[in-house]
């Protein structure tokens, strides 16, 4: 991006700044995101990615309700939000401007169970602060996001058009994965039952913002995905992400297995801010994310990788392999 550029998009945000440098960040999966210094203060420029979030407008609205009512609780993390409650139509495309939370860093992998520690309590004090949240009022960008249903739809569909090659590859995959199908509507079923609550639906660890060479959470973000829900979508997704040593892009499958201490900081760190029911299923829910992901990547595996990014041969196989051996490790778990 040209200084030029970012400077009229500034402009168009009503910021008169001089801008000085500009750098991209090349780890985002989905926006296209730049860091702009100003003379003055910095700033985060997105593209904002209108194919996976074409509903990138009622997205917005959820996130300035979220802001306006945690403003009035005692929540004490930073939340950065578009300026000006808007986006901005430039160019043909669409972009936002967001606050710069100085002084922090972004992990992409768990080291210390401190940082778990710290991940969760600025979750669970979400979660406090939201609990008398109207839930209604919240619009649903992503429909059946973490429908179970939905899941065992669209593997099915694939079963009936994958081509020869690729059924053979993955044959004993798709069989262990029949078998397990029932995991996924037992989620929908227990997901009926538990509280909605306004779900962040992306608490990856790279999600939270750490005072740089500390453990000490300072800001929430990525919140394009807040929704209503049942807790078990991020505290899975958490359980699914921090637990793994070798990550879900590991191609020793071997070595994949969930860290039992990490799971146990998770679940034990939550239970003072959700209900004894929510507690009772924390860690069936690792387990179901962790295979409705496994589904996610044999699906797309099945449908010749139409979906997720692949950069070699039968990535999405291996992906999908991996989840299915992290979900077997969690299954051992004992409540």
């Amino acid at each position: 991006m040209e200084l030029e550029f970012a400077q009229k998009i500034l402009k168009k945000f009503k910021l008169n700044d001089a801008v000085i440098s500009i750098r991209e960040h090349k780890l985002g999966l989905i926006h296209q995101t730049f860091e702009i210094w100003t003379q003055n203060k910095p700033y985060i420029l997105q593209e904002i990615n209108t194919r996976v979030f074409p509903n990138y407008l009622q997205g917005l609205e959820n996130i300035i309700l979220v802001k306006e009512w945690l403003k009035k609780t005692n929540y004490s993390y930073e939340f950065p939000s578009p300026l000006l409650n808007q986006y901005l139509n430039f160019e043909e495309k669409v972009w936002r401007l967001q606050p710069f939370v100085v002084n922090t860093e972004s992990l992409n992998k768990v080291s210390k169970i401190r940082e778990v520690n710290q991940a969760v309590r600025c979750l669970g004090k979400f979660y406090n602060c939201l609990e008398d949240f109207p839930i209604e009022k919240l619009n649903i960008t992503i429909p059946n996001f973490h429908s179970g249903a939905q899941k065992i739809s669209a593997f099915n569909k694939a079963l009936k058009n994958l081509n020869e090659l690729r059924k053979q590859n993955a044959w004993s995959l798709i069989l262990e994965t029949k078998r397990n199908l029932k995991i996924l509507a037992e989620w929908d079923e227990i997901c009926r039952k538990l509280p909605k609550r306004v779900v962040h639906y992306d608490a990856k660890i790279n999600n939270f913002l750490f005072k740089k060479n500390t453990t000490k959470v300072i800001a929430l973000i990525d919140l394009d995905t807040l929704m209503p829900g049942c807790v078990l979508s991020d505290i899975g997704d958490m359980i699914r992400t921090y637990s793994n040593p070798v990550g879900e892009e590991s191609k020793d499958v071997s070595k994949v297995t969930c860290n039992k201490n990490i799971v146990a900081a998770i679940v034990n760190g939550f239970k003072g801010a959700l209900t004894h029911k929510e507690i009772e299923y924390l860690n069936f829910g690792g387990q179901a994310i962790t295979f409705m992901q496994a589904v996610r990547f044999l699906t797309d595996y099945l449908n010749d990788d139409i979906y997720y990014n692949t950069f070699y041969e039968n990535q999405n196989l291996v992906r999908a392999k991996n989840q299915f051996k992290l979900y077997q490790s969690l299954k051992e778990i004992k409540d």
